[in-house]
C-alpha cells in the first residue's frame, strides 16, 4: 500500500473540501497512478488505475507542477485512448512529496468552459494554492509515519504492558481491583489516588488492557517529569514554526498519539495552571489544537490520571482548577499504602524473590523468621516500589539461600519495631557493630587503611582485627 493510500479517508475529505472552495473538481493519484481520491466523475474511480496517466506521470517524474490548457491540443494528451471522448477541458497538477520523494499528484480539473477560463486566468494563484495543499498533505504523511514508527518501537513495551499483576488478597486492594475491573469497559475518566509506589501505573495498565482499546498502546506521561515550559507542546503537539527551535513538520502531541487508545496522566497535580485550562477544553470538546495550529483535531481517547497529592487541598488553595477536578474525579479509585495491607507482604516478597531469582540466576528459597518479622514491622514509606528495590538489593548481596536478618539494610532493621525481638542486648549491639564495620572496611583494605580505621575508631589495631575476625570481615 502506497503512503497516500494509507491515509485515503483523510485525503478524500480533504479534496472534497478543496473542491467546494474552488468550485472545480479535484483528484489525487499516487506514484503508482492509482486514484486515491476524487470528486465529481472521479469519485467512482477511487482505487482504480488512471488510464490516461501521461500527464500525471510527467509530474511524478519531474517533481514539477504541470498544466494542460487545452486537452484537444496539449501534447501530453497525444495518444491517450480517452482523448476523443475526454470530458476534461484543462488540468493543473502539483506533486506531493514525502522526504523529498514524489509520492503523488494533486490536481484541479476543469470540466466546464467557465471553470477552464477561471483556471487559466488564475493559474499562478491556483498553483500556489496547490503547493500549500501539497505541503499540508506532506505534513500529514510525516505525522502518520512518525506515529507508526513510534508504535513499532514501542511494541515490546505494549506486549510487556499485558503482563500486569497485583499480588495479595488484602480487602482494600481487592476493592480497588474490583472497581478497576468493573469500569474497564467504560470510557469514563478514572482518577487513581494513592501514595508514591502503590501501583497506580500498574492499575492504569490493568484497566487499559481489560478495555476495548487494549489493542492500541497506552500512552503514559509523567506531568512532574516534564519542564513546565514543555508540558503543553508534549501533550498537544505543535506546528512547524510555532516557536524558536520547533522541528520541521512540527510534532505530534501525546493526545493525538493516544487517539483510539488510553492516555495516562501521572502526577496530574503537578500540571501547570495554564495547561490545566487547555486540558479541560480538550476533555470537554474531545478535540485538540496544536501550538501554532488553527485547525482542531478530533480525538477519541480514554483518560486515566493519577496523583499522590491532596487535590482537594490544592483546589481550596487555588493551585488546581476546581472545574477540572470535577471533570477528572468521575471514577475515583484509592490504592492503599503497603503499611495498610501488611498481610500482602509475604506473597509480595515471594513474588519478587522468584522474579529476581530468574533475572539474576539466583536460588534464594525464602526469608528467615526474624528477617520476615522485621520486614513485616517496617512501615514501607516507599510502598511496593521500595519493597521491590529491597528484594533486588538482597538478591544481589545474599550469599546463602535464605535471607537472614543480618542481610537486611540498616535503615530497615533500625526503623523496624520488631527487628530485634527476643534478642539480648549483646546480640543487638553485636549486630549493629558488624553493620558499622561492614560499611567502613573494604574487602581489599590494605594494612595502612586498617591502621587508619583503628585510629579513626579510637581502638587498638589488635581490637580491630579481633572484631573483623569475629564478624568474618577479614
Amino acid at each position: 500500500m502506497t503512503p497516500l493510500m494509507k491515509i485515503q479517508p483523510f485525503i478524500q475529505a480533504y479534496v472534497q473540501a478543496i473542491a467546494s472552495i474552488l468550485e472545480s473538481d479535484v483528484t489525487v493519484v499516487d506514484n503508482e497512478l492509482i486514484r486515491v481520491a476524487g470528486t465529481g466523475d472521479y469519485l467512482a474511480e477511487i482505487g482504480s488505475t488512471v488510464s490516461h496517466g501521461n500527464f500525471f506521470q510527467k509530474v511524478l517524474s519531474t517533481g514539477e507542477y504541470g498544466i494542460i490548457r487545452n486537452v484537444a491540443e496539449d501534447p501530453n494528451c497525444v495518444g491517450c485512448e480517452k482523448r476523443s471522448y475526454c470530458r476534461e477541458l484543462a488540468n493543473l497538477a502539483y506533486p506531493i512529496f514525502q522526504e523529498q520523494t514524489v509520492v503523488g499528484v494533486i490536481s484541479i480539473i476543469a470540466f466546464q468552459e467557465e471553470q477552464r477560463e477561471n483556471l487559466l486566468k488564475n493559474t499562478a494563484k491556483l498553483e500556489e494554492f496547490l503547493k500549500y495543499m501539497s505541503v499540508l498533505l506532506e505534513s500529514k504523511l510525516y505525522t502518520d509515519q512518525a506515529k507508526s514508527r513510534l508504535e513499532e518501537q514501542l511494541k515490546v513495551v505494549h506486549t510487556a504492558e499485558k503482563a500486569w499483576s497485583f499480588v495479595g488478597k488484602s480487602p482494600k486492594m481487592q476493592e480497588a481491583l474490583r472497581i478497576g475491573r468493573k469500569v474497564a469497559k467504560s470510557d469514563s475518566t478514572v482518577f487513581l489516588r494513592g501514595e508514591s509506589g502503590t501501583g497506580k501505573e500498574i492499575m492504569a495498565k490493568m484497566i487499559h488492557n481489560l478495555s476495548d482499546r487494549h489493542d492500541k498502546l497506552m500512552i503514559s506521561i509523567n506531568c512532574a517529569a516534564i519542564p513546565e515550559n514543555l508540558v503543553e507542546s508534549e501533550l498537544f503537539g505543535y506546528e512547524e514554526g510555532a516557536f524558536t527551535g520547533a522541528r520541521k513538520h512540527g510534532s505530534i502531541g501525546k493526545f493525538e498519539l493516544a487517539d483510539k487508545s488510553t492516555i495516562f496522566l501521572d502526577e496530574i497535580g503537578d500540571m501547570p495552571l495554564h495547561v490545566q485550562t487547555k486540558l479541560l477544553r480538550v476533555l470537554q470538546e474531545k478535540q485538540v489544537e496544536r501550538i501554532g495550529g488553527r485547525k482542531p483535531i478530533p480525538i477519541d481517547i480514554r483518560v486515566i490520571c493519577a496523583t499522590n497529592k491532596n487535590i482537594e487541598q490544592m483546589v481550596a488553595e487555588g493551585t488546581f482548577r476546581e472545574d477540572l477536578y470535577y471533570r477528572l474525579n468521575i471514577i475515583p479509585i484509592e490504592l492503599p499504602p503497603l503499611r495498610m495491607r501488611k498481610e500482602d507482604l509475604p506473597p509480595l516478597i515471594d513474588h519478587y524473590i522468584a522474579y529476581y531469582n530468574q533475572k539474576l540466576g539466583k536460588n534464594i528459597t525464602g526469608v528467615s523468621t526474624q528477617a520476615l518479622q522485621t520486614l513485616m514491622s517496617y512501615d514501607w514509606p516507599g510502598n511496593v516500589r521500595e519493597l521491590k528495590n529491597i528484594v533486588e538489593y538482597l538478591a544481589n548481596i545474599v550469599e546463602n539461600n535464605i535471607i537472614e536478618l543480618s542481610d537486611l539494610p540498616d535503615h530497615i532493621v533500625l526503623r523496624s519495631r520488631k527487628g530485634f525481638s527476643n534478642w539480648s542486648l549483646d546480640e543487638i549491639l553485636g549486630d549493629y557493630e558488624k553493620r558499622v564495620l561492614s560499611s567502613l572496611i573494604k574487602p581489599s583494605a590494605t594494612l595502612e587503611e586498617k591502621n587508619a580505621l583503628a585510629e579513626t575508631l579510637q581502638i587498638s589495631r589488635a581490637t580491630l582485627y579481633r572484631k573483623l575476625k569475629k564478624y568474618s570481615l577479614l
